[in-house]
């Protein structure tokens, strides 16, 4: 059996609320990307980051994370960054692609840590197969 995706009106998605989609211009972009890079490059802090966006953001979590076509590892860093630093999500982009590979690789493993603990705790709410394929 597989477990079904769970939906939110966007309203009520924290992530809207704290402003994930939200567009800044100039050298704001500027600042949050490079924001966002540093703390990507620090893997503790980073992962801190995302945990406390499972914690606090419970309805964006289940809309995003019981998504099989959402990139759940960058999601989650999306929303770590948007919490711990405002970043919003195309300017935490930008600041990935100023991590190196090596940078990239820790910030998707902290990611990942944090994601297999996520989906552990909702078991109930994901897909077997998805489970089974992280682990």
């Amino acid at each position: 059996m597989k477990a079904q995706r769970i939906f939110h009106h966007y309203e009520d998605l924290e992530e809207f609320h704290a402003g994930m989609w939200r567009i800044v211009r100039g050298q704001r972009r500027k600042d949050y990307a490079d924001a966002a890079a540093d703390l990507m490059r620090t893997p503790d802090e980073f992962k801190e980051a995302m945990r406390k966006a499972t914690d606090d953001w419970p309805r964006s979590c289940e809309a995003n994370l019981t998504a099989e076509s959402v990139n759940r590892l960058a999601w989650l860093g999306h929303a770590g960054c948007c919490l711990s630093v405002g970043s919003p999500e195309d300017c935490t982009r930008m600041g990935w692609h100023q991590l190196n590979r090596q940078e990239q690789d820790e910030a998707n493993n902290a990611a990942n840590e944090v994601l297999i603990k996520w989906l552990l705790h909702h078991r109930k709410q994901v897909s077997p197969d998805l489970l089974s394929s992280l682990l």
